[in-house]
């Protein structure tokens, strides 16, 4: 009985889907920004996407966050480190962009940025502080 149980529990892990895209929002707690980010875009993003979409946070301050930025940093083209780095909210797409910062209010921008790096259309030339990933790159 048991081993069908397990078996049971086996192919019911294995047919959840797996999110298609995963988002990593580093932030602090501290924040105002941050916060005003995780309250006005992620319950946003949350119902576009439902289960195709998996976000992650990690706290800037803690340890484990410092090691996902350093790798999230190094599969970036063109970032290098200057007086931004480490900047939060730091929201990474994985697989399509980074992006340093957001304004207080800018909800709907950041929201269509998303969409239209998932649905691929044109981004905005206007867009700051936004790193790609290199090719065949990601942090998943």
């Amino acid at each position: 009985m048991k081993k069908i149980l397990l078996i049971l529990l086996f192919f019911i892990g294995a047919c959840s889907p797996k999110p298609q895209y995963y988002l990593y929002v580093y932030y602090a707690k501290t924040c105002p920004v941050c916060k005003s980010f995780m309250n006005h875009v992620i319950p946003r993003l949350e119902e576009m996407y439902e289960s195709q979409m998996e976000i992650i946070y990690y706290d800037i301050d803690e340890e484990k966050a410092i090691e996902a930025y350093a790798k999230t940093c190094s599969l970036l083209q063109d970032y290098y480190v200057d007086d931004d780095s480490g900047s939060v909210p730091f929201i990474v797409l994985d697989g399509y962009f980074a992006k340093i910062g957001y304004e207080i209010g800018d909800q709907e921008e950041m929201i269509k940025l998303i969409d239209n790096m998932i649905t691929g259309k044109e981004i905005p030339e206007n867009i700051e502080d936004i790193y790609y990933f290199k090719e065949g790159k990601t942090f998943h």
